[in-house]
């Protein structure tokens, strides 16, 4: 995954500047609260929303679903996963639907089921854009590639979480003595950088299981 990521490091960062820079001016702007900026997406539409911060949160969500498809086709195209340029954006947004419904459904039955779900389908990108298969084929067949890598794929997605959670933590302490606005613009970045890297986590998962390595923990090297 580091490999991935730094052969794709301009492309990252430019996922980054772009995603965080939106979600920063929200902060910055009062479009986007700091109690609103949700961690596990960047953006979060709320009932309470203005009409105008309502329009800047779907605006934001809109452009980090554009930019992460983008970046996940440029991190298979490096390593030469791309069948062809076809578009694959609605397919990508119907598998993002589909698993996340599923996820989500799954974590509210008591966690479990929803990390288990989480754990399968993690390759699904990889099979719906490079492969260009079908939204439920592409979910059945990150299911059926995963088999017998479940627990390296949880333990590696959870160095990962740590890391990330760890990191933000001291993100957290130093830029919370500055105010709630500049922690908020800084945590708009690391948050889009979060996503970068966790997109990269799904494409070299789908990498390792696609050529039937025996230890997906090579995800990391």
């Amino acid at each position: 995954m580091t490999d991935l990521i730094r052969d794709n490091s301009r492309d990252a960062l430019l996922y980054v500047l772009v995603i965080g820079g939106i979600g920063a001016l929200g902060v910055a702007t009062g479009l986007t609260s700091v109690e609103e900026f949700d961690l596990s997406t960047g953006f979060m539409v709320d009932a309470n929303d203005s009409p105008g911060s309502g329009l800047f949160e779907l605006i934001g969500l809109i452009a980090m679903i554009v930019a992460s498809y983008w970046l996940a086709r440029r991190y298979l195209g490096s390593r030469g996963r791309l069948r062809s340029d076809e578009n694959r954006f609605w397919s990508y947004l119907g598998m993002a639907i589909l698993s996340g419904i599923g996820i989500v459904i799954g974590f509210v039955l008591l966690i479990v089921p929803g990390i288990f779900l989480l754990v399968r389908w993690s390759a699904a990108t990889g099979f719906v854009i490079g492969e260009q298969r079908g939204v439920v084929d592409s979910l059945s067949a990150s299911w059926d590639a995963t088999k017998g890598h479940g627990w390296t794929i949880f333990l590696a997605a959870l160095v990962l979480i740590i890391g990330l959670i760890i990191i933000g933590g001291i993100i957290s302490l130093v830029f919370g003595l500055f105010g709630a606005t500049l922690l908020g613009i800084v945590s708009a970045f690391m948050e889009a950088a979060g996503n970068a890297i966790t997109i990269a986590l799904g494409i070299a998962i789908y990498c390792a299981v696609s050529e039937g390595a025996e230890q997906v923990g090579e995800v990391f090297s």
